[in-house]
C-alpha cells in the first residue's frame, strides 16, 4: 500500500499494479477494494484498462481535463465544471458525443466505489484517441478516448486553515492557460520547485504582473479591495474562483477583477489561493517574506467561512 501525499490536500492511498499485480485498489474504511473505472463508455475494474501506445494523449499531451469535488451527498458546481469541460473542448476542437453525461458517469463512479459518504475528487480525462503519430488531427476523425475515476482525499483542513507558504516564478506557460489542458510539465516544474522550498503553492508572474499559480487561482487583498487577475487566456477561469468572486460581491467587499503587479507586494495585506481540493487556503508568506502579519486576515477568514456555510447549506437541503 503506497499513501501519495506530495499535493497538499489531496492524499490518495492505493496500490499500484507493480506491487500487487492486480491492479488500482483503493482503501475505503479499512477495507481493500478494487477501483472501478470509466473507459469509453464501460464502466470496468482500473486494472482491465489498455490504453494504446498510439493515443495521442500519451504522444502529444493531446487533451483536455476535468476535477469536480463530491462533498459527500453532492457535486459542488456540477453545472460550472460541465461548462468548463465543454468549452475546453471546443477550444481544441475535440468532439466526445456524450459529453453532457460526465454528470451521470461521475455519480455511478461515486457509487461503483462506495465512495457515498467520503470526500473524493472525480477526474475525468478526454484525449483525441489513438492514430498513427502525426501533429495534424486524424483524418477521419476517430473517437476520443475517455477516461475517468473516482478517489477519496483528505482535505486536510487544519493545515489549510492555518495558511500556506507560496514562491513566485516567471510565467512560462503556454498562452492558453484558459484552457483545461492534460499538456502541465510547466505547472508540474514549478509546483515541484515549491514543494522543494518547503511551500505548497507556485505563483506566476507574466511580464510583471501576477496571474495564478501553478494549479490554483490567487486573490491579494490591497487596503481592503480584492483583487484577482481577470479572466483571460492567461489564467484558468477557476470554479471555485467564480464562486469566490460572487461571494464576496454578496458580502459587499470591495472586488477589482485586475491584475496587480508583482512590484505590490510590499501593500498586501492578504493572500489567499483557492481550488477544487484547497476551497480557500491563505498564503501568508511569499517567497519567504511574510503576507501583512503573517496570519490568515479577515477578509480571507470571512470569505472561507462564507463558503462552508454555502457548503453546509448544500448539505442540507441534500439531507432533506
Amino acid at each position: 500500500m503506497v499513501s501519495f501525499s506530495n499535493s497538499p490536500g489531496l492524499d490518495f492511498s492505493f496500490s499500484p499494479v507493480g506491487e500487487t499485480g492486480k491492479g488500482v485498489t483503493v482503501e475505503i474504511n479499512n477495507q481493500i477494494l478494487m477501483e472501478t473505472a470509466y473507459f469509453n463508455g464501460t464502466f470496468t475494474p482500473n486494472s482491465e484498462i489498455r490504453i494504446s501506445p498510439d493515443d495521442r494523449g500519451f504522444l502529444f499531451a493531446d487533451g483536455i481535463y476535468e476535477v469536480v469535488r463530491w462533498y459527500q451527498g453532492f457535486f459542488y458546481d456540477m453545472e460550472g465544471h460541465l461548462t468548463r469541460l465543454k468549452r475546453s473542448m471546443k477550444e481544441i476542437r475535440l468532439n466526445w458525443p456524450d459529453q453532457d453525461s460526465f454528470p451521470d458517469v461521475a455519480m455511478e463512479l461515486i457509487n461503483l466505489n462506495n465512495l457515498q459518504d467520503i470526500p473524493s475528487l472525480v477526474y475525468l480525462q478526454v484525449t483525441r484517441g489513438a492514430a498513427k503519430r502525426s501533429h495534424a488531427f486524424p483524418s477521419p476523425a476517430i473517437d476520443p478516448t475517455v477516461y475517468a475515476f473516482a478517489r477519496s482525499f483528505r482535505p486536510q483542513a487544519e493545515m489549510i486553515g492555518m495558511g500556506l507558504g507560496a514562491i513566485m516564478k516567471k510565467d512560462t506557460r503556454w498562452s492558453r492557460c484558459d484552457i483545461k489542458s492534460i499538456s502541465l510539465l510547466p505547472n508540474i516544474l514549478s509546483f515541484q520547485d515549491a514543494i522543494d522550498a518547503g511551500c505548497y503553492e507556485c505563483i506566476f508572474v507574466r511580464d510583471g504582473m501576477i496571474t495564478e499559480c501553478a494549479h490554483s487561482n490567487i486573490f491579494l487583498v490591497i487596503d481592503g479591495i480584492l483583487y484577482t487577475h481577470p479572466e483571460s487566456e492567461y489564467v484558468l477561469s477557476g470554479i471555485t474562483r467564480k464562486n469566490v468572486l460572487r461571494i464576496a460581491r454578496q458580502e459587499a467587499i470591495p472586488v477589482r477583477e485586475t491584475a496587480v503587479s508583482e512590484s505590490r507586494l510590499n501593500e498586501i495585506s492578504e493572500a489567499f489561493i483557492t481550488n477544487t481540493s484547497f476551497e480557500i487556503a491563505p498564503v501568508i508568506s511569499i517567497n519567504n517574506i511574510s503576507v501583512g502579519n503573517g496570519k490568515p486576515g479577515p477578509v480571507t477568514m470571512l470569505l472561507r467561512n462564507k463558503f462552508h456555510d454555502d457548503i453546509a447549506l448544500l448539505k442540507s437541503d441534500y439531507r432533506s
